[in-house]
């Protein structure tokens, strides 16, 4: 079993709003939790990496782009308990404003879909509240 399913201890994550003019990446999740849904896209930090550093990382290996990250947005906690109460998924994440840099955007394995969306386009994705609002707040700052 996955150490991300049932952990022990919280996942920390990194989350990128990547801005490409008035335009923000955003990633159809090709993992649980969330499978399927769009988001932003980002990853688990590894053991002695930099906040920044593994979210260029994870942006690299599910969308093939280079960035530059900027300052943080958010931080957020995501918790998913199962039917008996216990913690399935526990990711403590920090959202980072970030600028295209280069590459051409092609999905990883972990994504099923990749999309540069225009800002006026996205009522028409089923986005949270919550990616909604770091969207927003990235795009204002």
């Amino acid at each position: 079993m996955s150490t991300r399913v049932y952990p022990a201890k919280p996942i920390v994550g990194v989350g990128a709003t990547v801005f490409r003019n008035d335009q923000v990446l955003l990633i159809r999740r090709g993992n649980p939790p969330l499978y399927g849904d769009w988001s932003l896209p980002g990853g688990r930090v590894k053991e002695g990496e930099d906040l920044k550093k593994a979210l260029r990382r994870e942006v690299r290996e599910e969308c093939s782009i280079d960035i530059k990250v900027g300052d943080l947005i958010a931080e957020f906690e995501y918790i998913e308990r199962d039917e008996e109460e216990r913690v399935k998924y526990h990711y403590v994440v920090f959202d980072f404003k970030a600028r295209y840099v280069s590459g051409k955007l092609v999905r990883a394995s972990d994504a099923l879909e990749v999309r540069w969306v225009p800002l006026e386009q996205l009522k028409e994705f089923d986005l949270t509240d919550k990616v909604r609002e770091v969207i927003e707040k990235g795009y204002h700052q």
